[in-house]
């Protein structure tokens, strides 16, 4: 609910997104295997409707007002792994990102583009008896963006951030194992959005958003009910990298509880079926800037324009299917 300084006017711009994920292995020798994922990471979605930031309620201050925002990409990762022996292995790999649709519009402004780019990661693997321990990578991408402001051809970059994983595992019985990791992503790869027109090179529009690195920690279990199902449960506590400075209802993050459950049988012909639920629990952002709007220009970011009190949560199931061939 951004109170926005002359009243409060409520706002709700939840959504319903499928998320797909698919992957496939094989081997391509003893020592080494191949895989290829393919993904939609990194999805944003908000929508705004008119009138939710009283402040801006002015015709002369509507450009500032967020509309719509969505990020719709897919990521295309083939990657390869060997196995230095019977405990240790590594993969490596290489990030495509298409994305296919990118909205940043106002209650004035439509902006929309797509564009695409390539990144990498590796990967490491290690068991020790009952401990396993891994490390992960991937790196940051700045994708070029050909697009549109209004009738006006424009280019931006989307910077996505680079995420440093490492954790391990102890299966403490046959039946009951645990782990622990932790997750570092470098979300200062995001701070800023400039538009310029493609044919002069002027700058169109600017968004600061200066947010920092920032961490999450997970922990999750896992139980052998039987042979063939085993039941798991997580919990992680995800840290948001979004400070006061430059806040943005655009993207009204904040830290987060996660808590999911799940379960996985597997059938007959080496099939197996999964599904999981997922409850984000987002801590409430009180925000309050004494810099009035117009301290950055149009740029509302960061300013009293926000004010207020954000509120949200999401509920997350997954429903997967496997099979061995």
């Amino acid at each position: 609910t951004p109170t926005g300084g002359a009243g409060s006017v409520g706002g709700d711009n939840g959504s319903v997104a499928i998320i797909p994920n698919f992957f496939v292995t094989g081997q391509i020798a003893p020592q080494w295997n191949w895989g290829l994922n393919i993904n939609a990471p990194f999805g944003l979605s908000t929508d705004w409707p008119a009138g939710t930031f009283s402040t801006l309620s002015a015709p002369a201050t509507q450009a500032a007002h967020p509309a719509q925002s969505k990020v719709e990409m897919v990521n295309i990762n083939p990657n390869v792994s060997y196995k230095f022996n019977a405990n240790t292995s590594a993969a490596f790999g290489v990030d495509y990102y298409y994305v296919k649709k990118v909205k940043l519009d106002t209650q004035a402004v439509t902006i929309s583009g797509d564009g695409d780019e390539f990144g990498w990661n590796a990967a490491m693997l290690h068991v020790n008896g009952q401990w396993s321990f891994g490390a992960s990578y991937r790196s940051a991408v700045n994708v070029p963006i050909d697009g549109l402001v209004n009738t006006t051809a424009a280019t931006t970059e989307l910077g996505l951030p680079w995420m440093l994983q490492i954790g391990a595992r102890y299966q403490a019985t046959d039946k009951f194992g645990i782990e622990f990791d932790i997750e570092r992503t470098g979300w200062k790869k995001f701070n800023q959005i400039i538009v310029k027109s493609a044919a002069s090179g002027a700058t169109l529009v600017t968004s600061t958003n200066a947010w920092d690195a920032a961490n999450a920690f997970r922990l999750g279990a896992s139980y052998d009910l039987t042979a063939q199902t085993q039941l798991r449960a997580g919990y992680a506590r995800d840290l948001t990298g979004q400070g006061d400075d430059h806040f943005t209802a655009r993207v009204p993050d904040a830290d987060r509880h996660l808590f999911s459950i799940g379960a996985r049988h597997t059938l007959p012909g080496d099939w197996a079926v999964e599904a999981a639920y997922m409850y984000a629990m987002v801590d409430d952002r009180d925000y309050a800037s004494t810099r009035p709007f117009g301290t950055y220009g149009s740029d509302p970011n960061g300013t009293a324009a926000y004010n207020g009190k954000y509120e949200s949560s999401a509920h997350l199931l997954g429903v997967g299917v496997s099979k061995k061939f």
